[in-house]
C-alpha cells in the first residue's frame, strides 16, 4: 500500500511539474500594440536578438558574436516557400555575406531536407562570388511517394535576385547592429 501511495505522489509531483513546463512555453496571444516590428530587438540576452512569428519568418535569432543569423520559416521570398530552414553571416574578414537555406520537401533523415541555395556575396561591390544550387533528394528512389512532387527539385536563382536578396539581409543585420 506504501509502495503504491508514494508512486501515486510521485506521478502526481512528475505530472505538476510538466504542466508547469507545458504552461510556460505556449505562446501568449499578443494584441498589435505588443506586437514587434521586424528590426526590434527582443533581446533574451545581451549576445542574441530574437524574432519569433514576425512578417518576415517564424523566428528569427542573430548572434551579434559571429555575425550571424539563424533563420526558421522565411515568409519574405517567395522561391523558399513557407516551410524552409537556413542562415546568413556576415564574415568580416573576407567582407561577404554568406546565404543558405534549404526549402522543406520532405524528410529523409527526419530533419529539414529539400533543395537547397548557396550563395556569398562581396559586400563592396554586391557581386554573387560563389553559389550553389542543390537538389532536393530524389523521393522516388527512396520510395517516399509522398513527397514524390518534389523529387530531385532544384530552385537557380539568377544572380540579379541572389543579389535582392543578399542586399535585404545585409540591411537587415545593419539595422539590427545599429540597435
Amino acid at each position: 500500500m506504501t509502495r503504491k501511495l508514494a508512486y501515486i505522489i510521485i506521478c502526481c509531483v512528475f505530472a505538476l511539474s510538466l504542466s508547469g513546463c507545458i504552461e510556460q512555453s505556449e505562446p501568449t496571444s499578443k494584441s498589435k500594440e505588443t506586437e514587434l516590428k521586424p528590426y526590434e530587438k527582443k533581446v533574451s540576452d545581451k549576445r542574441n536578438y530574437e524574432v519569433s512569428d514576425s512578417e518576415i519568418a517564424e523566428y528569427l535569432e542573430y548572434k551579434y558574436q559571429d555575425r550571424s543569423l539563424y533563420i526558421a520559416g522565411l515568409k519574405i521570398f517567395e522561391e523558399f516557400g513557407t516551410s524552409n530552414e537556413g542562415s546568413v553571416s556576415i564574415h568580416q574578414d573576407e567582407n561577404t555575406l554568406t546565404f543558405s537555406i534549404i526549402k522543406a520537401t520532405g524528410s529523409v533523415t527526419g530533419s529539414i531536407d529539400g533543395a537547397l541555395v548557396y550563395f556569398k556575396m562581396n559586400l563592396d561591390t554586391n557581386e554573387i562570388i560563389e553559389k550553389k544550387f542543390k537538389p532536393a533528394p530524389n523521393y522516388v528512389e527512396l520510395g517516399m511517394i509522398q513527397f514524390i512532387e518534389h523529387s530531385e527539385e532544384v530552385i537557380e536563382l539568377t544572380d540579379k535576385r541572389l543579389v535582392e536578396i543578399g542586399k535585404y539581409f545585409k540591411e537587415m543585420i545593419l539595422k539590427i547592429e545599429a540597435n
